[in-house]
């Protein structure tokens, strides 16, 4: 019984310790929580997009990816949920934003999203092709 209050106090301590830990960690090792984004510019050649991605957490800053070009962030998921993650895209003429990663709804550690002017499409590894098409949060 001794042993069992043991291995109880130290699972205890070890959620409150990975419940207490910030809820993005960058530089991921490859964990079962590690998620990846990789976002492409599909916009057309010689438009560049200009990002701006963030979490409650953490600011990525702004990034300018070319056509074509692959910008990509990686983190940890928080172990009960609620992880999410915007973007403002923004080229010349244009301005939207998107939840890049809702945790509830991207079921995905290598989340590959193709940036087109009628809205984000993420790649689908079933059918391997960018068809699941969404809408801009406007």
């Amino acid at each position: 019984m001794n042993q069992l209050r043991v291995l109880l106090v130290t699972f205890l301590l070890a959620a409150i310790g990975v419940a207490a830990m910030p809820a993005t960690q960058f530089r991921s090792s490859g964990g079962i929580l590690d998620t990846h984004i990789r976002i492409t510019n599909g916009l057309g050649p010689d438009v560049d997009l200009s990002i701006h991605c963030k979490s409650a957490d953490d600011d990525l800053g702004e990034h300018l990816i070319h056509y074509e070009t692959v910008y990509g962030f990686d983190f940890r998921i928080k172990i009960f949920g609620g992880t999410q993650f915007f973007c403002s895209f923004q080229w010349p003429g244009q301005f939207h934003w998107f939840d890049i990663f809702i945790q509830d709804r991207d079921n995905c550690e290598n989340c590959a999203w193709l940036i087109k002017a009628d809205g984000p499409r993420r790649f689908n590894s079933e059918t391997r092709s960018y068809d699941d098409v969404y809408q801009w949060n406007e």
